[in-house]
Formats: C-alpha cells, sequence, structure tokens
C-alpha cells in the first residue's frame, strides 16, 4: 500500500527536508532560494510537533548551501526555533545531495504524506465565478492549513442578495473547473447562507478574506476555527466582468 500505513507506529525516526516541505521558501530575482523569506506550513508544523510530542525522534535534514557553499546551519536554526518547529537534531549542512528527484525504499512524497494523516478539514465559500488568479492564490494559502480542502459553492448569490451580481457559468461548469484545482478535494453547493453555516459542523477550519476581519460576515457566533486569508492581489470577478463590458460595449460603439 503507498503511501505506507505509518499513522499508528510511534517511537520511529522521521527525517523532515525543510525547504518545498515543512515551510515554503521563494526564488529571488536571479532564481535562487531566498531563505531569509521563507515560511513555515501550518499544517507541517502541528503535524510534525505531534509526531514529537507522540515521542518519535524528529531529524531536519537540508540542501541548503549544497551548492553554493554557504552554511545557512545559523538562520536554519534560528528559523525552526522562530516556528515553533520541536525536533531533536538539525543533521549537519552539506551531507544531503541537492537533486531534483530523492529515490528511498523509505521515502514518501510529502503531499500523499500529508494525505495519509488524521484529516484536518477545511472549508471556503463562495461563488466562485469566473476563475482568476486570485482564486488560486487563495485555494493555495488554504491548503497549507489543512490536508483536505472543501468549497463550498454558492449557486446564486443575488438569492438573497439583490445587489449582488449573478453568477455567469452555470452551478456544473463551475463544479468542473473547482474540481480542476489541485488544492481542492472537494466542492458542495449551498442555495441560502443558513445552508453554508449548517455545513460548518463537520469542518475543523473555516477560510475567510482578511477584509472580513471588522467582523461583516454571517455565522460569527460558531465556535470553529477562522484563518484568515490575505489578499495582496488587484484580481476581482467584478472587475473583470465591467472590462468585458467596458470592451464589448466599445467595440460596438466604435461599429456603429
Amino acid at each position: 500500500m503507498y503511501p505506507p500505513d505509518i499513522s499508528s507506529r510511534s517511537n520511529m525516526r522521521y527525517c523532515f527536508d525543510i525547504d518545498g516541505t515543512i515551510c515554503e521558501t521563494p526564488l529571488n530575482l536571479l532564481g535562487k532560494p531566498d531563505y531569509h523569506k521563507s515560511r513555515p506550513i501550518p499544517f507541517m508544523l502541528s503535524q510534525v510537533n505531534k509526531l514529537y510530542e507522540e515521542g518519535n525522534y524528529i531529524i531536519m535534514q537540508t540542501a541548503r548551501g549544497k551548492s553554493s557553499g554557504i552554511d545557512w546551519t545559523e538562520l536554519t536554526t534560528v528559523q525552526l526555533e522562530k516556528w515553533g518547529f520541536k525536533y531533536h537534531e538539525l543533521f549537519k549542512m552539506f551531507c544531503k545531495p541537492n537533486a531534483d528527484i530523492f529515490i528511498d525504499d523509505k521515502g514518501i512524497n510529502s503531499q500523499l504524506w500529508c494525505k495519509s494523516r488524521p484529516e484536518v478539514k477545511g472549508i471556503v465559500a463562495g461563488a466562485f465565478d469566473l476563475i482568476h488568479p486570485g482564486y488560486i492564490r487563495m485555494f493555495k494559502q488554504a491548503k497549507l492549513h489543512c490536508n483536505h480542502l472543501t468549497v463550498a459553492l454558492h449557486v446564486n448569490p443575488q438569492l438573497e442578495r439583490s445587489f449582488k451580481l449573478p453568477p455567469i457559468q452555470n452551478v456544473d461548469e463551475r463544479i468542473e473547473i473547482l474540481n480542476s484545482i489541485k488544492y481542492i478535494d472537494n466542492v458542495v453547493t449551498y442555495d441560502i447562507e443558513n445552508d453554508f453555516l449548517s455545513l460548518l459542523k463537520d469542518y475543523d477550519i473555516r477560510f475567510l478574506g482578511s477584509d472580513y476581519k471588522d467582523g461583516s460576515y454571517t455565522g460569527k457566533e460558531n465556535p470553529i476555527k477562522i484563518v484568515w486569508l490575505e489578499r495582496n492581489h488587484l484580481y476581482s470577478t467584478t472587475r473583470f466582468k465591467n472590462q468585458i463590458y467596458n470592451s464589448l460595449k466599445n467595440q460596438y460603439d466604435r461599429s456603429n
């Protein structure tokens, strides 16, 4: 069976890669990893610490500096402490080979390993009409906090809020698009807000945009954990619809 069933075994030695496994590390303008800007993956933080607390031996290992010859031990040690990772040993630098693919008879892909862990279920709601990069970034950010992400698809927000624009794409079209996105594990639909709120009892985390921190969202009384997703972009479905409208209108005006 792959991934192997290791969820019930304790007192094991776990060796975790760092960049791309327990943290996200962006590239700089030269296309090199910018370790100073690495950020921990919350789901991996909770899982590594859980294994530690269960009595397993945790080893951190990295190929940082293997190509450049720079010793990143001090920075890496500070980061692991700052992020809150519990571990027993940071394997000495330069001992892990720098490669694109690692093959090991006891190895397991980090994403498959995440799926083998007990489910942490997150849910995010919206109409998701005209999918754009802003949505993709949101789903990616949400998946850093859970290993099972459900999208609650609002069939037609205009039913309860007349000022909302009705979706351009029908429900089946939106479901097909959402199901093709690798960060999404499940799609459910709802008609009214109360239907969505009734779903929350089955989930561990609710994702909301940081613009709702002012409390302008329904279900505030629900005890579910909320993770705020930052919107660091200018993408907007409404803006795209207006741009399409104006483009077609200008073309029509020119032809008449």
